[in-house]
């Protein structure tokens, strides 16, 4: 079988990736296919919390995340699919505890309202309004993003894959690609458990296993996957009465119709601490809510993707009720209600690769998102579908994800979560 792009990884990025091509191709005249070794979703992106938030602190991230959110929140109007597209809102908080902490929420809600992202600053009077039973010292700061939230990890990626398959694209599940077929510095296609398709453009979105399979065709990208654990807790009994909405001029744009009516609601928003170090989320749908750390320093590397443990150690949930319980007291008295490992490709600077493949003509790849691939899925898929078109890209800068930024670097990428 000869096709004119092929996509490997089916997660949440190969799935953006492929709806984005799909939607700007002939499908007779340019075929698409979209490959998974297991099914859609088996990897990082079907074990993420899905937060959609734009607090980074690089003015290229907020946009792609802005618009990322934009697309998330349209998405079930456009397609007729629901994500589970959420908007409980994001609080990211600083404290006293940690200063720098103070400064970085500042400096970001600054940069965010510059780059058009609805965030407001708010003090410890505020934080208190915004979330009922919260614990913050005088003196904290917060940035408050009333139109961002979460989707559903699975429900998404399935979508994105139906609506690829709406616009035109082939996606198979359960097809494993074990080696790149090569012709100097082309490659002609690919070898899988399925059989060789040949094709014109490859595009390796392959989370996790990105490393290895491009090893396997001398080229050995600055990847490093690590094991990133997440406690659940109970989840509060109370729910948020209302989504909070957006006002001005982006009103439009975050239509309250496009959220879907019948979502279960959280018990409050989503809250990335940094004073603590740690994120939170309620999963109302399984009455739970996730705490998960977000520095990588504790987290174990793994040589191996498919080695991943499913045990997560005492240690991290003793962490993780401790430092919920110290923002949010009333969770202390809650049950616990599971644990989860999962996979971060990380890079050495947090930020991902994407583009044209050291050393390979027709490769693209798009891996090492750090635990940040829901954020900005929409925006990658639409910037690859313009670099496989030779087309300008205007959906993110190209240079700041090139691949070969960090020729002679080291894969190691430890340290804090990409703010």
């Amino acid at each position: 079988m000869r096709v004119d792009t092929l996509i490997v990884g089916g997660g949440v990025m190969g799935a953006a990736i492929a709806l984005a091509r799909a939607r700007a191709t002939d499908p007779i005249a340019a075929p698409l296919l979209l490959l998974e070794r297991r099914w859609f979703g088996a990897g990082s992106s079907g074990r993420s919390g899905a937060i959609c938030r734009q607090f980074y602190s690089d003015s290229e991230l907020i946009g792609m995340a802005r618009d990322s959110l934009r697309e998330y929140a349209s998405f079930e109007t456009r397609h007729g699919r629901g994500i589970g597209f959420t908007r409980s809102g994001v609080l990211t908080i600083g404290g006293p505890a940690r200063p720098h902490s103070l400064r970085l929420v500042e400096r970001n809600a600054a940069l965010m309202q510059k780059c058009g992202a609805e965030v407001e600053l708010v003090d410890a009077r505020r934080m208190r309004a915004l979330v009922p039973g919260i614990d913050v010292s005088e003196g904290a700061l917060g940035a408050w993003e009333p139109g961002a939230g979460y989707v559903d990890p699975q429900r998404t990626v399935d979508a994105f894959v139906a609506a690829a398959r709406g616009a035109g694209a082939t996606a198979r599940a359960g097809v494993e690609v074990v080696e790149l077929l090569l012709e100097r510095t082309r490659v002609r296609g690919v070898r899988t458990s399925d059989g060789d398709f040949e094709c014109e453009h490859l595009v390796i979105a392959a989370g996790p296993w990105t490393r290895r399979l491009m090893r396997r065709a001398g080229v050995d990208l600055p990847l490093e996957v690590v094991r990133p654990e997440q406690h659940f807790l109970a989840m509060l009994p109370e729910r948020m009465r209302t989504r909070p909405t957006l006002s001005g001029a982006m009103d439009a744009e975050f239509d309250p119709r496009f959220a879907a009516a019948s979502e279960p609601e959280p018990a409050h928003p989503v809250l990335l601490d940094i004073e603590h170090g740690y994120y939170t989320r309620c999963e109302p749908g399984r009455e739970r809510t996730r705490v998960g750390a977000m520095d990588y320093d504790r987290d174990q590397v793994l040589e191996d993707p498919d080695s991943l443990d499913e045990a997560v150690s005492p240690e991290f949930s003793a962490w993780s009720r401790e430092v919920l319980a110290r923002r949010l007291p009333r969770y202390a008295a809650q049950p616990d209600a599971g644990t989860l490992a999962a996979w971060y490709t990380l890079t050495p600077d947090a930020q991902a690769l994407i583009g044209r493949c050291p050393g390979l003509d027709n490769v693209l790849v798009a891996a090492g998102f750090s635990g940040h691939g829901f954020k900005l899925a929409p925006s990658i898929g639409e910037g690859v579908a313009q670099l496989l078109a030779g087309q300008p890209v205007g959906a993110f800068d190209p240079r700041f994800f090139d691949p070969a930024r960090f020729a002679g670097k080291t894969a190691s990428a430890r340290g804090s979560f990409g703010l």
